[in-house]
C-alpha cells in the first residue's frame, strides 16, 4: 500500500507547516508523503521555507472568482491523488462545493483538518490568542478539528488547555500556543502515517 499523501495549505510564516514537514521527514517515506505546500499569497514566507526543506510548493493566488480559484486547487489535489489536506494558517474558507468534491474522492470520508489556537467553540476566526488575552481569560487552548464549510465549526478531534500565568505577556503566551500546536499536529500526522488514524485513499470518481 502506498503512503498517505498530504497537502499542506498555508498563508503565512509556516511554523505549523514546517513542524509537519519535519515530522514527515522523520518518518519513513513508505508511510507518509508531503505532496506539496500550497499558498494563496506570493509573499508568504512558508513558500521559501518549504523549498529550502526540499518540499514541492505551489502558489495559487486569490482570485475574484472563488470557483476558478478552487478549481485550480482541486486540479492540483487531483493530479497528486492527495488523501489528506492539513490547513496550517490558511486564511481562506473552503466552500461547501470544494469540501464535497474532495470527500467524493475518498468515499465520503472527512480528511481535511485544521489546527486552531482556542478551545473551540470559543474564539473562532482570526486573532484568537490576542482576543483571549484581551479578555484576561485564565486559560484558552488549542483545537485540532475536521473542516466543514463553517468558520472553525467542524468536528473536534483533540483539545489541549493552555494556561496563562498572571504575569504572562502576549508574545510569551503566543509561544506556548505554538508549541502545543506543533506537537498536536505532528502527532496527528504520525497517527496518519502509522495507520492509527485511518486513511481512505484517493479514488477517481466519474
Amino acid at each position: 500500500m502506498r503512503p498517505a499523501r498530504v497537502a499542506i495549505f498555508a498563508s503565512g510564516t509556516g511554523s505549523n507547516a514546517m513542524a509537519l514537514i519535519a515530522k514527515a521527514q522523520e518518518l519513513s517515506k513508505e508511510k507518509i508523503e508531503i505532496a506539496f505546500i500550497l499558498s494563496d499569497k506570493p509573499a508568504a514566507p512558508v513558500l521559501e521555507k518549504a523549498k529550502n526543506a526540499g518540499v514541492r510548493t505551489y502558489l495559487v493566488e486569490k482570485k475574484a472568482d472563488r470557483k476558478a480559484h478552487e478549481a485550480e486547487v482541486l486540479s492540483l489535489l487531483h493530479e497528486y491523488h492527495v488523501d489528506w489536506i492539513f490547513l496550517a494558517g490558511y486564511m481562506r474558507l473552503l466552500s461547501a462545493d470544494f469540501i464535497q468534491r474532495f470527500r467524493q474522492w475518498h468515499e465520503g470520508a472527512e480528511q481535511i483538518v485544521n489546527i486552531h489556537p482556542s478551545l473551540l467553540p470559543a474564539y473562532p476566526g482570526v486573532d484568537s490568542i490576542a482576543r483571549a488575552f484581551s479578555d484576561s481569560v485564565k486559560e484558552s487552548g488549542v483545537t485540532l478539528h475536521l473542516v466543514d464549510e463553517g468558520m472553525d465549526t467542524g468536528r473536534i478531534l483533540v483539545q489541549e488547555i493552555v494556561c496563562r500565568s498572571q504575569d504572562s505577556t502576549l508574545p510569551a503566551w503566543t509561544q506556548q500556543f505554538h508549541e502545543v500546536e506543533h506537537r498536536l499536529y505532528s502527532q496527528f500526522l504520525e497517527n496518519v502515517a502509522l495507520g492509527r488514524q485511518p486513511t481512505v485513499y484517493f479514488k477517481e470518481t466519474p
